[in-house]
């Protein structure tokens, strides 16, 4: 029986009680790591609970009591055996609210000095429990180490699911946080892509009901369990098991041990993709500034794609609206809450997200684009909202293509223009001509600007695209 009290003995230095009570001789089934504010939903009871106690930071006064008094209530609810404080990274000695609210609901509380890692303390429980003879401990740490081993590989997160369910002994799914593939394992298969659907919508009600939430959930083959993957405040994801009901000891350690490795490697990826926007956004303010040579040297040092010698430049000001709905391709920098992106101008349009508001110019030489980068950050700044709005020419403009996109489209919009055009962007004019009323003239025109991606005010677009349906004009009177 391995109680707190053997445990304190035989970690020594690396976890000591925080005031002299008699430890509690219950037999300890465990020790876990979390940082998750209701941990409870992974513990069997009888666990040792280590933390950095990450859920009080940034609180204060009554706030910080009464959420220390809550966390321990729940742990106490919850059948956790001690709670343990490692000191230095969240808190350098223990509050005074997490020490009452121990103290009142009568959960031990210990402490793991700043040099000693929660580790040592796992090591010295399981050496107990080697001592002790326990039969399943060879199997849990080679269950354990191919894990691992599975984490280290470039595919980590399918070998760490397929390890994971040969070890339970049923399938699991991992769907993690935004645009990411997920992974399944069956019997050495991947899962139904109909059922990975109907888990990822299962999982997003989860995630938007509450953040850490978990469930059981019915599926047309059964009862399936959903577990939130998380490295503390950012959520990884969710990982979704084959049955529900209590999980067994050794399948606990083995799938905290899963969570821990495909939330490391989330948090790692976050990072990877946020250095790697960072670096993209010097390289949009070198050219932005006029040094596309120094950009282009610094691309070649990063090993990056080479930079292009012709690209468009856009200007969407609403940086927090972007952030959370859309993925911009090309090079992103972003200044005072405004986003700069640069784009290759392998089309005549740069590609970028419906239904946003901002301005665009292009395509120009790269060396160039600094000419033009104000002033389409000044277009941008008072752009309507859902329009786009391009500004100045360019190297070319496809007037042309305007007019075929102007003559497949059904409401009469070809006609619409070309009488507006030819009125100088009088409405009551081009109206009689149309035999329409003006407003029926305003909102064909919107639908026009819409449509094309440009202001037909701008006089190198409305010159340009007069000259295209003039041309048009004179090539069906000759056929």
């Amino acid at each position: 029986m391995i109680t707190l009290a053997r445990l304190v003995e035989a970690a020594k230095r690396d976890l000591a009680p925080y005031w002299p009570i008699p430890l509690p001789r219950v037999e300890l089934t465990g020790v876990h790591v979390s940082e998750l504010e209701d941990p409870t939903m992974f513990l069997y009871g009888g666990e040792l609970l280590l933390t950095v106690g990450l859920q009080l930071t940034g609180l204060d006064g009554d706030a910080r009591q009464e959420a220390a008094k809550n966390y321990v209530q729940r742990l106490v609810e919850g059948g956790v055996a001690a709670l343990g404080l490692g000191l230095g990274s969240g808190h350098a000695m223990v509050p005074d609210e997490l020490r009452a609210a121990c103290v009142e609901a009568g959960l031990p509380l210990l402490t793991i000095p700043r040099e000693s890692p929660f580790l040592a303390v796992s090591r010295a429980y399981w050496e107990l429990v080697r001592q002790g003879g326990e039969a399943e401990l060879t199997a849990l740490l080679g269950l354990q180490v191919a894990l691992t081993r599975a984490a280290a590989q470039d595919d980590a997160e399918p070998e760490i699911v397929r390890e994971l369910s040969r070890a339970l002994g049923t399938w699991v799914a991992y769907l993690p946080e935004g645009d990411g593939a997920p992974s399944s394992a069956a019997n050495g298969a991947e899962l139904p892509p109909g059922l990975l659907a109907e888990l990822t919508r299962e999982s997003a009600i989860l995630r938007n009901a509450r953040r850490g939430a978990t469930g059981n959930i019915q599926l047309a083959s059964g009862v399936a369990s959903l577990y939130p993957v998380s490295d503390g405040p950012a959520a990884s994801g969710y990982l979704a098991l084959g049955r529900s009901g209590q999980l067994a000891a050794a399948e606990r350690h083995l799938f905290l041990t899963a969570s821990t490795l495909l939330a490391a490697r989330a948090a790692g990826q976050r990072n990877a993709a946020a250095e790697r926007r960072r670096a993209e956004g010097m390289l949009a303010a070198l050219v932005l500034e006029g040094h596309d040579d120094a950009a282009r040297l610094l691309a070649k040092q990063m090993d990056s794609d080479p930079l292009p010698d012709t690209a468009f430049v856009a200007v969407l000001p609403d940086s927090e609206q972007l952030a959370a709905q859309h993925a911009l391709s090309g090079l992103v920098l972003e200044r005072s809450g405004v986003v700069f992106v640069l784009q290759a101008a392998s089309s005549p349009y740069p590609t970028l997200p419906k239904g946003v508001r901002g301005a665009w110019g292009g395509p120009m030489p790269l060396r160039r684009l600094h000419e033009i980068g104000s002033q389409v950050a000044e277009v941008a700044a008072s752009a309507p909202a859902g329009q786009l709005i391009r500004v100045g020419h360019g190297l070319d403009l496809p007037a042309d293509e305007w007019v075929d996109e102007l003559a497949s489209h059904p409401g009469q919009l070809l006609e619409t223009v070309r009488s507006y055009l030819a009125h100088r962007g009088q409405w009551e004019a081009a109206g009689r001509e149309l035999g329409v009323h003006r407003n029926s003239v305003r909102y064909r025109i919107a639908q026009a600007k819409e449509l094309l991606g440009v202001d037909l005010d701008d006089p190198d677009v409305a010159a340009q695209l007069w000259l295209a349906l003039r041309g048009r004009s004179q090539a069906t009177r000759n056929d």
